[in-house]
């Protein structure tokens, strides 16, 4: 819970029971997803997956065709291009906000109902901090205030080799305009990395785990059991205490 100065009162933040999985490109973010979803499924979980947003439709998918299409025929345009991300970082960004408050509004799920999340606002805001940090996108006030809690907040990083391994791996093309573009850029990728690490090495939100460094299933089954400690421990509170964890865990094939 945050104080809301305007008010003298108390911001509740949403919570969400369940996985949040964020990480830059290659870095085991989707196939991680696909394996926990699977685990929870079996072992007779109600599964939601979700990917880049919360909500799906109307002014979401719009905002984000919006933000896709600045990359449109920017192949030969340079990494730090600060007209390409201006706007791709603005509307992202109100991408986002706009879903937190829609989310926000459609209340809590089910009980016994988890949510998976493949990717969501951490890496945006390594993009806006990175690429544009004078235009204020997706301020902190707003992460402390409005930005969904999940259970368990896991970040993926991996070695810069492993990382352009996974590249090299793929086969066909990008999926949109925005993840051709990034993928030519894999060396500001693997910056970007570092500095997202960085700023969230002491966040108690947040779990780090190196997706290089054991099996894909192996990881999936210590985010299981991660997620296992914090389903006990929140039992669904709305203010969450940190999980103990293990950060050095995991290896997961290509998102």
């Amino acid at each position: 819970m945050t104080p809301d100065p305007s008010r003298g009162t108390i911001v509740q933040r949403p919570f969400i029971s369940g996985i949040l999985l964020d990480g830059h490109e290659c870095s085991g973010k989707t196939s991680l997803a696909r394996l926990v979803t699977a685990g929870l499924r079996a072992r007779g979980r109600q599964v939601t997956q979700s990917h880049g947003t919360l909500t799906k439709g109307g002014l979401v998918d719009a905002m984000l065709s919006e933000a896709v299409a600045v990359f449109d025929g920017a192949a030969d345009r340079p990494f730090r291009d600060l007209q390409l991300w201006r706007r791709f970082n603005s509307m992202r960004s109100a991408q986002l906000i706009v879903d937190a408050e829609l989310a926000a509004a459609q209340g809590p799920s089910e009980p016994g109902d988890v949510r998976v999340q493949d990717r969501y606002w951490l890496t945006q805001h390594s993009f806006n901090t990175f690429l544009t940090p004078g235009e204020g996108y997706l301020a902190p006030e707003w992460i402390r205030a409005r930005v969904p809690r999940f259970a368990l907040q896991v970040y993926l990083t991996c070695a810069p080799a492993a990382r352009r391994e996974r590249m090299a791996a793929r086969k066909g093309p990008a999926k949109h305009a925005v993840n051709a573009f990034l993928h030519r850029h894999l060396d500001e990728i693997v910056r970007l990395d570092e500095l997202t690490t960085r700023h969230i090495a002491d966040d108690p939100e947040w779990t780090v785990l190196r997706s290089d460094q054991c099996t894909a299933p192996e990881l999936a089954e210590h985010v299981l059991e991660l997620f296992d400690t914090a389903d006990r421990i929140v039992g669904g509170a709305t203010t969450p205490r940190r999980i103990p964890t293990n950060s050095t865990a995991g290896k997961a094939t290509a998102s």
